[in-house]
C-alpha cells in the first residue's frame, strides 16, 4: 500500500493541475476565443496531461513498455518532421520567389528554412572553439531557437482551436476585407473571399433573415475603383440581392474595414456579432484587431493556394508577435538570462 501512496498523491497533484488549467482554458474561450492566451493554455494543458499519462505508465511494468515503444514512434516521427522542414521551407520559398513578387514578406519562409539549415553548423563550430564567450554564444542561440518555437507553436494551436470555434460563430452581417483589383476587376483570391461570404452567410440564413454583405474596400492609387464596388457587383452577378449588400468603399487598410463598416452596420441598425471572411491564413489576426478595436465579430477564411499560405502564415505570425511585443520582450529576456549564466558559469571554471 505505501508503495503506491507517493504515485497517488503525484497522480492527485497533476490531475488537480489538469482540472486547474482546464478550467481556466474554457473560462478564456467563453471570455474571448481570439485571444492568443489560449493557445498557451493548452499547451499547459497537455503539457500536465502528459504527466498523468507518465504517472500512471510509471506504476506498471508493462504500461511502461507500451510507452517506450509508443515515445520511440513518436519520437521518430517528431524527429524526421523537424529534419524535413527546412526543406520544406526552403522549397516553399523558391516556388513563393518565383510566382510573386520578390519581397522579405514574400520570402519569408525562404529565409526561415535557410536559417534553420545553417543555425546547426553555427552551433557546432561555436561549441568547438571551447571558450566562454563562444559557448555562452552557443547556448543563447539555441535558447532563442527555443523561445521562438514555443511562441510559434502556441500561435499555430491558437489558429487551430480558434478556426474550428469561428465556423460556429452566429452573425448579423458578413464582412468581406477587399484585396488588389486587377484590372479593375475581382481577382481569384478575392472571389475565394467573396464566395466564402456567401457560403457563411446561407448558413446562418435564420427566421430572421439572411446576413447581409459588406464588402469593405477603398480605392487603391493603382486601381480604377473602389474595391468594395467591384466586390459588390461581383456578389450580384452571383445572384445576391442588392437589398442584401451594404458597401464600404473608403477603407485604405483592414483596421479601417473592421471600423468603418462596423460604423456602417451601425448606421443602418445593425449591432453585432459580425462574421468577417478574409483568407484563412489571415483571419485569426483580423479577430484579434477587431477585439482590441471592440468590435464585436469573429473571423473565418477562405482557402489559399498551398505554396502561398505557409509564407503568408509565417508573416503573420511575425506580425503577431510585433503586435503582443510583451511576450517577444519576455523571451528575449529569458535568452538573455541564460547567455550571461551560461557565460558566468563557464568563465568560472
Amino acid at each position: 500500500m505505501s508503495q503506491f501512496a507517493p504515485v497517488a498523491v503525484q497522480l492527485l497533484l497533476v490531475l488537480a493541475g489538469v482540472v486547474v488549467t482546464g478550467g481556466l482554458l474554457t473560462w478564456s474561450l467563453a471570455r474571448d476565443a481570439r485571444s492568443l492566451r489560449n493557445g498557451f493554455l493548452v499547451l499547459v494543458v497537455a503539457y500536465l496531461a502528459m504527466g498523468v499519462v507518465t504517472v500512471v505508465v510509471s506504476a506498471s511494468s508493462v504500461l511502461r513498455v507500451a510507452a517506450d515503444v509508443v515515445t520511440l514512434v513518436v519520437a521518430g516521427v517528431v524527429g524526421l518532421g523537424l529534419l524535413l522542414l527546412p526543406l520544406l521551407l526552403v522549397a516553399d520559398g523558391v516556388v513563393m520567389v518565383r510566382r510573386e513578387r520578390r519581397s522579405l514578406g514574400n520570402a519569408l519562409s525562404l529565409v526561415t528554412g535557410v536559417g534553420l539549415l545553417v543555425l546547426p553548423l553555427v552551433v557546432v563550430v561555436l561549441v568547438r572553439h571551447e571558450n566562454p564567450v563562444t559557448g555562452s554564444l552557443a547556448v543563447g542561440l539555441l535558447a532563442a531557437q527555443a523561445c521562438a518555437g514555443l511562441l510559434f507553436l502556441a500561435f499555430a494551436v491558437h489558429t487551430a482551436l480558434y478556426a474550428r470555434l469561428a465556423r460556429r460563430a452566429p452573425a448579423r452581417a458578413v464582412i468581406v476585407l477587399g484585396a488588389g483589383l486587377v484590372g479593375g476587376r475581382v481577382s481569384p483570391l478575392l472571389a475565394a473571399r467573396l464566395r466564402r461570404a456567401v457560403a457563411a452567410a446561407e448558413e446562418r440564413d435564420g427566421p430572421d433573415g439572411r446576413p447581409v454583405l459588406v464588402p469593405s474596400g477603398g480605392r487603391g492609387s493603382d486601381e480604377p475603383r473602389a474595391e468594395g464596388e467591384a466586390m459588390a457587383e461581383w456578389l450580384r452577378e452571383h445572384g445576391v440581392p442588392a437589398r442584401d449588400i451594404l458597401v464600404e468603399d473608403e477603407s485604405r487598410t483592414t483596421q479601417e474595414n473592421l471600423s468603418y463598416s462596423a460604423r456602417l452596420l451601425r448606421e443602418n441598425g445593425l449591432d453585432g456579432p459580425y462574421l468577417i471572411v478574409t483568407n484563412n491564413y489571415h483571419a485569426p489576426r483580423a479577430a484579434m484587431l477587431a477585439r482590441r478595436l471592440g468590435i464585436d465579430a469573429q473571423a473565418v477564411g477562405a482557402p489559399t493556394a498551398p505554396y502561398y499560405w505557409l509564407s503568408a502564415y509565417l508573416r503573420e505570425f511575425v506580425a503577431v508577435m510585433v503586435e503582443h511585443r510583451p511576450l517577444v520582450l519576455l523571451s528575449g529576456a529569458a535568452v538573455v538570462a541564460m547567455t550571461v549564466i551560461v557565460w558566468v558559469a563557464l568563465a568560472a571554471r
